[in-house]
C-alpha cells in the first residue's frame, strides 16, 4: 500500500491533512471560480476544504482577516478546535466570538485574531452598531449555507461584504430541493459558482463509506384505524363546510393538507378584513379550519407517533390556561374527538405506543448484540414521542438511551442547555450511552461524533433534513440507516417527497452549474436495502424470471384495484413498485394512468389530471390513460358537462395521449396484457422507469418551444436543438441546413420556415 501524502502549505500544519485530489481540486475551484457554493455531504470534509482555501488566502492577503460563520455555539466551537488543528497559527489568533461574550472583549478578540470563527447574529448585531467592520475581512466562509434565506444573518452580512473585494465561500450538505430557493441562496450569498461532490464520484469513492439504507413499514393496527376514522369524520364535516363557502373545489380530505388550510386561513382573514367584521359566518368557517387544523395535527401524531402522543397532545389541548379559541371548544366537544381522545386514553393506559416501537426495539437489540460497542441515534420529531421512547427502550438490557433536545421549553417540559448537550454527546463518545433519541436539533449544528446506525423514527418530507440525518453515519466506516414507516399514512407520502427532492436538487444543481445535463443517480426505489454506491438503473428484464415471460411494472398504490391480481392470473411477471409516472408500465415507451370515472373528475377539480398528463407525455413516448367505467357517467357527476368535455378534447388535442374507455378491472387488465405481450416479446429490448417532470428547466422550456413548430414532435425538437445549439439557431437555419436532420424532409422542412418567417396575420 503506498504511503500517505500529506497537503505542503505554508500555513497548514505539516502531516495534518491527508491530501485528497478531490478537496485539492475543489479548493482550487472556489479560488479560482469566485465566490462559490460547495455542495457535499459532511463525510467528504467540506470543513477541509475551507481549510485549503483559508490557508491559501491567509499566504495571499496576510494583513487581511479571516471570518469563519457557523449557525451554533458548539458547531463554532468545533470549527475554532479544527483551525486550531490545521492551521501554523498561534492558538489567540483564531478567535470565537458569540452573543455570550461582551462586547468590549469581542472587540479585543477580533483586533488580535486573524481567524475569527462566530455566530452571524454576533457578527451582524456589531456591524450593524459600527463596532467592527468588513472592509479588513477577505474571506468569509457560510457554513451551512443554505440558511441564507429570508431575514437570516447570513443575507444581511453577505450584502454588505460584497461592497468590498473579499472571496465568499458557501458550505452545505444541501441548499434545498426548489430551484427558486437554491437560486436565492445564491443570490443573497454572491455565488456565481457552484462546486458539487457526491459520495459516487469516481474520484471520491476510495475514501468515502457506504450506507445501507433500510426501510421498514408496519400497518397499524384495527384500534388506531378507529381513532383515525373518527378524526377523519370531524375533518369531513369541516372540508364541507369550507367547500360550501367556496374556498376549495371539493370537500375531499386530500385537498385539505397543511399547506392548503394556512392558505384557507389567510384568505378567510382578509374576507373578515374586507367585510369590516360585520359577516359573522366568515368568523364561523375561521373557526372551523382552525379546528380542522387541530384535527389534522392529531391525524398525524396518530399515525406517525402512535396514541400515547396523540394523548398527551388531548391533555395540553384540554389543559390549556387563559381564554381559550373557539376553534379549540369546537374540536374538544365534538362527539367524534371526545370518542377518539377516550380511545386514546384507554389504549395508552395499556402501554400501547405505535407498532414502529416494536421494529425500533428490534432493530436497537440486534445492532448492539451483534456490536455491543457500536452507538445509534434515533431521530424523533416530538418530544412527547422522545420521552417515551427513551423510558420504554431503557427497559430493554443492553440499550443505554437519553434524550437530546434543543434549548428552548416545551409546555412544562425543559429544554436541554448547550452544556447538557456536550455532556451528552461526551457521554455517547466514551460508551456510557449507546443511543440519544434526539429532535431535529441533532440534524445540523453539533460535534455529533458519528454513529454506527440511524433510526427514522418518521420520514421528514425535506431533502435538507433527510440528508443531514443519514449524514450522522458513515463518516468514518461503513453505516447503516433504518426509515420506519407506518404503511398508507403521511410516512409512506414524506418518505417519496424527500426522495424526490433530494433527487430534484441534484438534477438543478447539475444545470445550475452548467453541465447541461441531469443528475445520472439510481432509480430511488423501494427495495429492502440499498447501499451507497451507483447501480445501474433497474429493468424489467431484471425481475424475468423465464425467457418470454411478460412482466409489467404496477405502482404500490395500484395493489387493491384488482387489476395487478387479474394480469398475474393471465400470466404476467407483476413488479410492485413505486411509480413516480404512471400506474403501470408494461412497455418501454408506454406508461399507463387508470382511472375510475369518480378518481377521473376529482382529479380534474383538483388539477392533479394536468400534472400527471405532463409527467406522461414527458416521460414515455406513448402514454395511455384508461377509464374504468361508462363515459355517460362522467357526465352525471357534480362537474359541470362543458369542464368534461373541454378536459377530455384538451388530452386529445394538447396532450395528444389516447384514452380509453372500459367496463372494469378485468378489461383494463387485458388492455394492458396485451400492450406488455406486443411490446416485449421479440423486441429484446429492457423497460426502464421513468421520472416525471419536476418544473420546467431551460432546455424543456426551449424544447416545448420546438415542438410548437409544425410536425415536430418532442424527438425531433431534441434533433433540431442538438444540431443548431438554440432556438435561435433553428430560427435562422436554411431549409437545407434543416434537411441535415435525421427524419427532416423538403416538405416539413418547408412548413416550419413558413411559420417562422411568415408575416403575422391577425385571427379573426
Amino acid at each position: 500500500m503506498p504511503a500517505k501524502s500529506f497537503v505542503k502549505s505554508q500555513f497548514v500544519k505539516p502531516k495534518a491533512i491527508e491530501s485528497r485530489a478531490y478537496q485539492v481540486k475543489l479548493a482550487g475551484s472556489v479560488l479560482k471560480g469566485g465566490n462559490s457554493l460547495v455542495v457535499a455531504p459532511t463525510a467528504l470534509g467540506k470543513t477541509i476544504v475551507a481549510v485549503l482555501v483559508i490557508a491559501h488566502t491567509l499566504g495571499k492577503k496576510p494583513d487581511k482577516k479571516i471570518l469563519f460563520l457557523a449557525p451554533t455555539k458548539p458547531l463554532c466551537l468545533q470549527h475554532q478546535k479544527s483551525m486550531r488543528k490545521f492551521l501554523l497559527l498561534k492558538p489567540e489568533e483564531t478567535a470565537l466570538l458569540t452573543g455570550s461574550l461582551v462586547f468590549k472583549k469581542r472587540a479585543k478578540e477580533w483586533e488580535r485574531a486573524k481567524i475569527i470563527v462566530a455566530t452571524p447574529q454576533t457578527i451582524e448585531n456589531d456591524v450593524r452598531h459600527a463596532r467592527i467592520s468588513l472592509q479588513n475581512v477577505s474571506l468569509i466562509v457560510f457554513d451551512e449555507a443554505h440558511r441564507a434565506v429570508g431575514e437570516y444573518a447570513y443575507v444581511y452580512i453577505a450584502k454588505k461584504f460584497a461592497k468590498g473585494n473579499g472571496l465568499i465561500l458557501g458550505l452545505t450538505a444541501s441548499p434545498g430541493g426548489r430551484e427558486e430557493h437554491i437560486k436565492e441562496v445564491c443570490k443573497n450569498l454572491g455565488t456565481k459558482n457552484i462546486e458539487i461532490k457526491s459520495l459516487e464520484d469516481e474520484d471520491v469513492l476510495k475514501y468515502s463509506h457506504k450506507i445501507n439504507v433500510e426501510w421498514k413499514s408496519v400497518d397499524l393496527p384495527p384500534e388506531f384505524n378507529k381513532i383515525k376514522a373518527l378524526i377523519e369524520h370531524f375533518m369531513k364535516k369541516k372540508a364541507e363546510l369550507a367547500h360550501k363557502f367556496g374556498l376549495s373545489k371539493t370537500s375531499s380530505l386530500k385537498a385539505f393538507g397543511k399547506g392548503r388550510l394556512i392558505a384557507m386561513q389567510n384568505t378567510v382573514r382578509r374576507r373578515i378584513s374586507t367585510s369590516g367584521g360585520k359577516n359573522p359566518s366568515l368568523f364561523s368557517v375561521a373557526s372551523a379550519i382552525a379546528s380542522m387544523m387541530k384535527a389534522s395535527h392529531a391525524h398525524t401524531l396518530l399515525e406517525t407517533q402512535g396514541v400515547n402522543t396523540l394523548h398527551a397532545y388531548f391533555e395540553r389541548e384540554k389543559n390549556k390556561k387563559g381564554k381559550v379559541s373557539r376553534a379549540t371548544t369546537q374540536f374538544l366537544a365534538s362527539m367524534e374527538i371526545v370518542q377518539a381522545a377516550e380511545l386514546a386514553e384507554q389504549l395508552s393506559e395499556k402501554g400501547i405506543i405505535h407498532p414502529k416501537f416494536e421494529i425500533l426495539a428490534k432493530v436497537l437489540q440486534q445492532q448492539f448484540e451483534l456490536k455491543p460497542e457500536s452507538s445509534a441515534i434515533v431521530f424523533n420529531h416530538y418530544r412527547d414521542s422522545i420521552k417515551r421512547l427513551v423510558q420504554e427502550l431503557n427497559k430493554i438490557p443492553g440499550i443505554r438511551a437519553e434524550r437530546f433536545v434543543g434549548q428552548a421549553a416545551k409546555g412544562e417540559e425543559k429544554g436541554m442547555s448547550q452544556k447538557e448537550q456536550a455532556e451528552k454527546i461526551e457521554e455517547l463518545k466514551d460508551g456510557k450511552l449507546n443511543c440519544l433519541v434526539a429532535s431535529s436539533v441533532a440534524e445540523e449544528g453539533l460535534d455529533i461524533p458519528s454513529v454506527d446506525l440511524v433510526v427514522f423514527y418518521e420520514p421528514v418530507p425535506s431533502e435538507i433534513r433527510l440528508i443531514q440525518r443519514r449524514g450522522r453515519t458513515g463518516r468514518l466506516k461503513a453505516g447503516r440507516a433504518v426509515i420506519l414507516m407506518a404503511k398508507g399514512t403521511r410516512d409512506e407520502v414524506y418518505y417519496w417527497i424527500s426522495v424526490r427532492k433530494e433527487k430534484k436538487m441534484h438534477h438543478i444543481l447539475y444545470r445550475m452549474k452548467g453541465k447541461g445535463q441531469a443528475f445520472k443517480e439510481k432509480e430511488n426505489l423501494p427495495v429492502e436495502k440499498k447501499t451507497g454506491k451507483r447501480e445501474k438503473q433497474t429493468t424489467l428484464h431484471s425481475f424475468d424470471s423465464g425467457e418470454g415471460k411478460i412482466v409489467v411494472y404496477v405502482d404500490v398504490r395500484e395493489k387493491d384495484s384488482g387489476v395487478a391480481s387479474l394480469l398475474k392470473e393471465m400470466g404476467c411477471s407483476v413488479v410492485e413498485r413505486q411509480l413516480e409516472v404512471g400506474d403501470y408500465v408494461p412497455g418501454k415507451e408506454v406508461a399507463v394512468e387508470r382511472k375510475t370515472v369518480s378518481d377521473f373528475v376529482s382529479s380534474i377539480i383538483d388539477g392533479r389530471l394536468g400534472k400527471q398528463l405532463i409527467n406522461m407525455a414527458e416521460s414515455y413516448e406513448r402514454p395511455l390513460v384508461i377509464v374504468e367505467g361508462n363515459k355517460h357517467e362522467l357526465f352525471e357527476s357534480n362537474l359541470h358537462r362543458n369542464a368534461i368535455i373541454g378536459m377530455l378534447t384538451a388530452i386529445a388535442l394538447n396532450y395528444r395521449i389516447p384514452l380509453l374507455f372500459t367496463d372494469g378491472a378485468r378489461e383494463t387488465a387485458q388492455y394492458i396484457y396485451v400492450i406488455a405481450k406486443r411490446e416485449q416479446q421479440g423486441k429484446g429490448t429492457d423497460v426502464r422507469l421513468r421520472i416525471g417532470r419536476k418544473g420546467l428547466s431551460l432546455g424543456e422550456q426551449q424544447r416545448f418551444v420546438v415542438e410548437s413548430l409544425p410536425l415536430v414532435g418532442p424527438k425531433m425538437a431534441r434533433a433540431l436543438l442538438k444540431r443548431f445549439g438554440s432556438v435561435k439557431g433553428i430560427v435562422n437555419a436554411q431549409s437545407k441546413q434543416l434537411q441535415e436532420v435525421e427524419n427532416m424532409g423538403q416538405k416539413k422542412a418547408k412548413l416550419i420556415r413558413q411559420v417562422l418567417l411568415s408575416e403575422y396575420e391577425e385571427e379573426e
